[in-house]
């Protein structure tokens, strides 16, 4: 049995894929929707706000239960100016962020994401976890951006932590 090799034929450079000028248009195109795209989602406050307090809902958690993992008093630090909070021990030496290096802390201002987010109020401004990763009172925390509010509640019973004003009931409760 004799095989023939046929020659390869070459190709067209439509098949071959894009031309870089095709490249080059399509990436100035998906850059210019997600300039003017990505700002707009965040500015929306049920995205940025809902965020903003569901991360801090998270935090809260984080810190009850690493004070229950060590075994020792920890706060989260509510900043007077409104601007964020800050993880520290009792002492006020920052905790390190489990979220990569540094210290373990939100600066609205800073965090692009974020930018216009404010802590309203904070009762009380320190709120500590015991070694047990109990919380040591109760937390109400209002967030604000733009003109819309949210509200975050601890319990000191079960460490229920609710959040209102979102579009839909907002709970974690530890059982």
């Amino acid at each position: 049995m004799r095989t023939t090799l046929r020659p390869l034929r070459a190709r067209s450079a439509r098949a071959a894929g894009f031309s870089l000028l095709e490249l080059i248009v399509l990436l100035t195109v998906l850059t210019a929707v997600a300039s003017v795209g990505i700002p707009a989602y965040f500015g929306r406050a049920s995205v940025t706000l809902d965020s903003a307090v569901e991360l801090l809902a998270k935090d809260l958690r984080e810190v009850q239960s690493r004070a229950a993992l060590y075994q020792e008093e920890l706060v989260v630090r509510f900043e007077p100016d409104g601007t964020g909070y800050r993880m520290v021990d009792v002492i006020g030496s920052d905790l390190i962020s489990p979220y990569g290096k540094g210290e373990y802390a939100r600066e609205y201002p800073v965090d692009a994401v974020f930018r216009g987010v404010e802590i309203e109020s904070a009762e009380p401004r320190d709120m500590h976890f015991g070694p047990a990763g109990h919380p040591l009172s109760e937390l109400v925390v209002v967030v604000r951006y733009k003109d819309e509010v949210r509200t975050l509640r601890m319990g000191l019973k079960r460490s229920v932590i609710t959040i209102e004003g979102m579009g839909e009931r907002w709970v974690d409760a530890l059982d």
